[in-house]
């Protein structure tokens, strides 16, 4: 079945619980590993509510590093803006993971809850200030469907390849890039900035197959800044952000998994209705269709029980409505 590609209003009756997607580790073919700016390593990765599972993955919006709310790699809940060059030079003086011999850079995503899902699209700042990026390939990507699955709690491959003839040039001592992945979720996107390097000859025998010529390298960067302009324009609404926003605070005052279940205990006749009630027309009945296969969580259960209505804009001039 093929998608019109002009403006698609989509209204799906979706039990969504609203998630993100944050990366937790950078695999450097040299040995050096690292994570995205934010990352607190003391965050629990298996489950999936917004407090305490969601407080470091970084929220990365255009319109907020245009008007100068955050920067070129977002914010964090627990840690705010995520500061570029603080980070670069922390990472620098931990030893930045390395691109493969392929140019490839390897790290891994953790999906929290559905609209952490991929796609996820990458790109690269080679000086490492976050002013200029380059589009990069996706070799390995995250599953997911306009940024909604039904994984939680969950851990993927996202492999993206560098630029050819790209070399890293920035942070204190002149090697360092920095590679941005996220998704288009509504209260997103989410994802993060990871600093890495091309070592000495990672990205350039990688791509040396593909001759690229000055010219053709001035072409990537301002079509990057093209990219990034119409990202910018078509990223959802102050009002449908707001309103996803509204949802998940509400979300993080919800009772612990105790309170629930000593809830369901006192009155099991009530939990045994909401729970079919809720199963109706769920998620995984609707990613079924798509072949993605939803994957349910107690925290999911619970989530399904409350339903309300968003509208976003998932993908470029897209509309998706969103029962959640």
């Amino acid at each position: 079945m093929r998608l019109s590609t002009s403006a698609v209003f989509v209204s799906l009756l979706l039990p969504v619980a609203l998630g993100h997607g944050v990366i937790t580790n950078v695999q450097g073919a040299n040995g050096n590993t690292g994570a995205a700016f934010g990352v607190i390593a003391s965050t629990p990765r298996d489950g999936s509510r917004p407090n305490p599972f969601e407080q470091d993955t970084s929220i990365i919006r255009d319109r907020e590093a245009a008007s100068g709310k955050a920067t070129a790699c977002g914010r964090t809940k627990a840690g705010g803006v995520n500061d570029i060059e603080s980070n670069v030079a922390a990472a620098s003086d931990a030893g930045l993971p390395s691109a493969d011999e392929n140019g490839q850079v390897t790290m891994t995503l953790h999906q929290v809850n559905q609209d952490g899902a991929g796609p996820y699209t990458c790109d690269v700042s080679t000086d490492a200030t976050g002013n200029d990026f380059q589009e990069m390939d996706v070799v390995t990507n995250v599953p997911g469907f306009l940024s909604l699955s039904g994984a939680t709690a969950e851990d993927f491959p996202l492999v993206a390849q560098m630029p050819a003839g790209a070399t890293c040039t920035g942070g204190p001592d002149g090697n360092a890039c920095i590679v941005r992945c996220r998704n288009k979720a509504i209260a997103g996107p989410f994802g993060g900035c990871v600093a890495v390097t091309t070592g000495d000859s990672a990205a350039a025998s990688g791509n040396s197959t593909a001759s690229t010529t000055a010219a053709e390298t001035a072409s990537a960067t301002a079509t990057a800044a093209d990219s990034t302009e119409t990202a910018a324009a078509d990223e959802p609404s102050d009002a449908e952000v707001a309103a996803a926003e509204k949802a998940e605070a509400e979300s993080d005052g919800d009772a612990t998994d105790e309170d629930t279940a000593t809830a369901a205990t006192a009155n099991p006749t009530k939990a045994a209705k909401a729970t079919k009630a809720a199963g109706k027309g769920g998620l995984s009945d609707i990613l079924g269709k798509f072949g993605l296969g939803a994957r349910d969580t107690d925290d999911c259960a619970e989530e399904r029980k409350r339903k309300r209505m968003i509208k976003s804009r998932i993908a470029a001039r897209e509309h998706v409505g969103v029962w959640v």
